[in-house]
Formats: structure tokens, C-alpha cells, sequence
């Protein structure tokens, strides 16, 4: 029953990110609510599970959307696995640990999708890229980050989405 919410959230986030979402852009940017669903399960359920919902996330997010597979997958599954080696150190309840690991996931997210775009020679202005899309799109994953954690927080309460123990 885990399996199949958590898939759920999945499907609804993307379709959420790839058509409701692209009429509430800020500045031409649209905030990246996969890597914030990363990050928050990540925070709740470790690494394990955070590098799981990481690559399968981004391998829908590469299969539908884009154009290198595989590099979505690859980076969501290294974010979710690194901030999922801190759950155990995280305090749950703190509004302050889903924005912080946003923030760095976002900026780390973007210079490594950098880097697999300049090897691919498919290089953006790096300038460009931080002055009008990461600065951007970090304020408005933070924003949300609040809000998805939290939702993501009460759902993990019920007993279907309980981890299962020995």
C-alpha cells in the first residue's frame, strides 16, 4: 500500500508540474516541485527510500520531458540518497529543514545539470543561469517546500504509509 501512494504522489506531483504549474511561472521560471517531493521524503524516510523516489521520479521526469535520459534520475537519486544519510540527525517537525535542503538541492541540482549539458555540448550561460533562474527558482522551491513538506509530513502519519518493521 506504501508502494502505491508513495507512486501516486509521484504521478500527481508530475502532472501538477508539467501542466497546472506552467501557468504560475514567476519570471519565465517554474518551480521544481519533484526535487522538493525528493527532498521530503528523503528528510522522512532516509536514504534508502529517498534515493528510490529520487531515480524514479526523475526517470519519469526524463522519459516524459527530457531530452538527456537518465540525467534526472541520476541526480535525483544522488540528492535524495545524501540528504537521506542526515534523517536520523534531522529534527522532522522543523519547518526550517525542508527549506534548507531545498535550497542547497536546487542550487546543487542546476550545477550539476550544467555540467551535463557543457559535456553534452549543450551549455547554458552560467551567468545567466544563476542571476535568472537558480536565485529564482530557489525562492520559489523554498516557498513551497513549506507546504509540500507538510503535506507530505500528515500523510506519512497514516498507517498505510508506515514503514514496515520486525
Amino acid at each position: 500500500m506504501r508502494m502505491l501512494a508513495v507512486t501516486s504522489i509521484i504521478i500527481f506531483n508530475f502532472l501538477i508540474q508539467s501542466t497546472l504549474l506552467q501557468y504560475f511561472r514567476i519570471l519565465g521560471v517554474l518551480p521544481n516541485t519533484s526535487l522538493i517531493v525528493v527532498v521530503g521524503f528523503s528528510i522522512l524516510w532516509g536514504k534508502k527510500s529517498g534515493a528510490i523516489i529520487g531515480f524514479f521520479t526523475g526517470i519519469l521526469q526524463d522519459i516524459m520531458l527530457g531530452n538527456m535520459i537518465g540525467t534526472n534520475a541520476l541526480l535525483y537519486m544522488l540528492i535524495g540518497y545524501n540528504i537521506g544519510v542526515l534523517e536520523k540527525k534531522i529534527y522532522k517537525d522543523n519547518n526550517l529543514a525542508p527549506i534548507f535542503f531545498t535550497t542547497i538541492s536546487t542550487i546543487l541540482y542546476h550545477l550539476v545539470y550544467y555540467v551535463f549539458m557543457y559535456v553534452s555540448h549543450n551549455a547554458t550561460n552560467m551567468i545567466f543561469l544563476f542571476r535568472k533562474i537558480i536565485f529564482l527558482e530557489v525562492i520559489y522551491n523554498d516557498v513551497l517546500s513549506i507546504f509540500i513538506y507538510r503535506i507530505l509530513y500528515q500523510l506519512t502519519k497514516h498507517p498505510y504509509m508506515k514503514a514496515k518493521t520486525r
